[in-house]
């Protein structure tokens, strides 16, 4: 392999960052094609062509490709460009949209998510072109629009439409790559499932009257009794491959004590009470519940017209997460049983679906991500990783893409703290995390290609 400064490299990729945090892609409405049209005139500034492709004016996602001099794999760098609504810019130190370089971070909404892997995505492609790099294969540059939003205008567009713009062998894209401190151990997470989704509306019918006069037929009523033993119920356990190598992991690292509690979570057929964890566990109880088994929250609720009118509706939506192997029949039925004497006064609704998405820990580009890490990184580990939310891995893993999510960032913020800067004030990503997140996935690259 060539010598790369990837000092200087790191220091390329932070302006770009922050001149694409510069530019206002907030979804809703979107207005990513600001975002597009800055990538390919620094595409087309290092002779590479690229394509533009849109649903809708405006809603823009942009494809490049690089072909090697020999046969080889295809490996796809995806991410997006829309970012989420900034509520009240007064209380950020620096303006959200400013891209501001102070105190050593780049600040502004997308610095994190995701932003960032853009602008790191970008500095990896461009490289094998600015250096003449002799490579295998095909390398392929998407930054696409809409993920905040559910990717209609984006990948999930691309999938169905233009499936040969994103299918590859192997996808880098967002979820993993976060620090995590366990025990006296580093990990670095690498994101290989996702949960699936199901949102829903239930819509609960009744009959309607004065409300001095209560009736058993209250829809408001009915759906309360649902929406409290939904809330209670516990889904069985279904534990993945990379939960289980997750929890095991963790398990070894924290010693005895929590080796214990990950061998009860890891027990199927054990749906007891767990063991309480110490109170400076790093992981929650919260999370490994979610890991482990399908999850169902109440989130939205509507019903009546007037104060003194009982409703004869009421709707509420549920947000379903689910581990691979359940099925949304298996929680339509479960849903209907909870419902009890009233299931037959529910309608379901679906609002959005997708499946479980997963790509396998045992394979060859997992397993050279994780050679890299311990090459670039000596002490770290890598951890496989669930989701419990989404990304667009899901739309490429449908092509047959193996996708990973995978962006390293430093140790100088703990996981905790980087958590709650994503779609919060003051979302900020280091500096060192840029050059960190270049150099590692320049060389994932340079491998995974064959670069000679």
């Amino acid at each position: 392999m060539k010598n790369v400064d990837w000092a200087l490299l790191g220091k390329e990729t932070t302006h770009v960052l922050s001149e694409l945090i510069q530019l206002y892609t907030t979804n809703p409405p979107g207005n990513e094609y600001q975002a597009i049209q800055y990538l390919q005139k620094k595409l087309a500034h290092e002779g590479i062509a690229s394509e533009v492709l849109e649903r809708e004016p405006g809603r823009s996602n942009l494809v490049a490709r690089l072909k090697g001099s020999r046969p080889g794999k295809k490996l796809l760098l995806l991410s997006h460009v829309d970012v989420v609504p900034v509520p009240d810019p007064t209380k950020w130190k620096y303006p959200p949209f400013s891209g501001a370089i102070a105190e050593g971070y780049v600040w502004g909404r997308g610095a994190l998510d995701m932003k960032g892997m853009t602008a790191i995505e970008f500095s990896v492609f461009a490289l094998f072109k600015r250096a003449r790099l002799d490579f295998a294969g095909e390398l392929i540059f998407a930054a696409t629009a809409d993920e905040e939003k559910g990717s209609t205008y984006g990948a999930e567009w691309l999938a169905h439409t233009h499936p040969e713009s994103l299918r590859a062998d192997w996808c880098l894209t967002e979820g993993g790559g976060m620090p995590l401190q366990i025990g006296a151990k580093t990990f670095y997470t690498i994101e290989s499932v996702e949960k699936g989704l199901w949102w829903f509306k239930v819509r609960v019918k009744g009959s309607s009257g004065h409300g001095s006069l209560p009736h058993p037929d209250n829809a408001l009523a009915k759906a309360a009794f649902i929406i409290d033993r939904v809330s209670k119920h516990k889904f069985p356990k279904r534990i993945a491959p990379a939960v289980r190598e997750f929890i095991v992991k963790a398990g070894d690292a924290l010693g005895p004590e929590i080796k214990k509690f990950a061998l009860v979570l890891l027990d199927e057929s054990y749906e007891g009470e767990l063991p309480p964890l110490p109170p400076d566990a790093p992981i929650s109880t919260t999370l490994l519940n979610a890991l482990v088994r399908t999850t169902i929250s109440p989130t939205m609720i509507r019903a009546g017209v007037k104060e003194n009118v009982i409703p004869d509706s009421c709707e509420f939506v549920l947000d379903c997460r689910l581990v691979p192997g359940y099925t949304q029949q298996r929680v339509r039925e479960t849903l209907l049983e909870l419902a009890d004497r009233y299931k037959d006064d529910i309608e379901i609704e679906t609002i959005q679906s997708h499946d479980v998405s997963e790509s396998p820990i045992d394979d060859p580009f997992y397993r050279l991500i994780e050679s890299t890490v311990k090459e670039e990184l000596p002490g770290v580990e890598t951890i496989p990783i669930m989701l419990t939310g989404a990304t667009d891995s899901r739309f490429v893993r449908e092509l047959g893409t193996r996708s990973y999510g995978f962006c390293p960032l430093s140790t100088k913020m703990s996981l905790a703290d980087r958590e709650k800067l994503i779609h919060n004030d003051n979302e900020r990503v280091d500096v060192e995390s840029l050059e960190l997140g270049v150099r590692v996935l320049g060389k994932i690259a340079m491998k995974a290609l064959e670069v000679r």
